[in-house]
């Protein structure tokens, strides 16, 4: 008989921690990709130990839009990039700004080429215009849904949880609230299997 309680209370901890695990994937659908501009990602193997501090200037990243026009992405735009967007936290919960490798979010760990969200982000600017803070958070929302290499989670979701979306390596700093209600919800749902074991099993007969 003890048996078939212990079987009931291990099914319903499992049922418990099945959605949880579920909505650790953090799936979203994904809006169909921008068109590839003449960027790539840097190939450096991208590996934890080997980030450094920013330089003091960043590589110049040139972008074509409308009927042959360019823009040239320098230090000072990169900057001002980061301050419109990546740095407002309307937008981004997790303050990258207190993080002085913050500039990863685009750039490879070497900060000289860019990594694949990086790519994603300028080739979205080539389809909003030249520089400008509007076109740049509209470059950023063309670019939220889409997954990021941070596995099961999308491009504003890893950002916003701390993590730099083009790179696997990366983990999130915070977890989304629902996460953590639900683990609390497994806890909850295994000590109250705990007590009701022990009180069936010494329930006087």
């Amino acid at each position: 008989m003890k048996s078939i309680y212990i079987v009931i209370a291990l099914a319903i901890i499992t049922l418990m921690a099945t959605p949880m695990a579920g909505n650790m994937s953090l799936g979203s659908t994904s809006p169909a990709h921008v068109q590839s501009a003449p960027i790539q990602a840097s190939n450096y193997a991208n590996k934890l130990q080997n980030v450094t501090t920013p330089p003091s200037t960043f590589p110049t990243v040139k972008y074509y839009y409308g009927n042959g026009s360019s823009c040239s992405i320098t230090t000072s735009e990169w900057t001002s990039i980061f301050k419109n967007v990546f740095d407002d936290r309307s937008i981004v919960a997790y303050n990258f700004s207190a993080n002085s490798t913050q500039y990863l979010i685009v750039f490879d760990i070497t900060y000289t080429g860019l990594n694949p969200y990086g790519v994603q982000y300028v080739n979205a600017l080539s389809h909003t215009g030249n520089l400008s803070k509007k076109n740049e958070l509209r470059a950023f929302w063309m670019t939220a849904n889409d997954t990021s290499c941070v596995s099961g989670y999308t491009n504003w979701k890893a950002i916003s949880a701390g993590a730099f979306p083009g790179f696997s390596w990366s983990k999130p700093k915070i977890l989304p609230n629902y996460v953590t209600e639900e683990y609390v919800g497994v806890m909850v749902a295994v000590v109250a299997s705990v007590f009701g074991l022990y009180f069936v099993f010494n329930r006087r007969k």
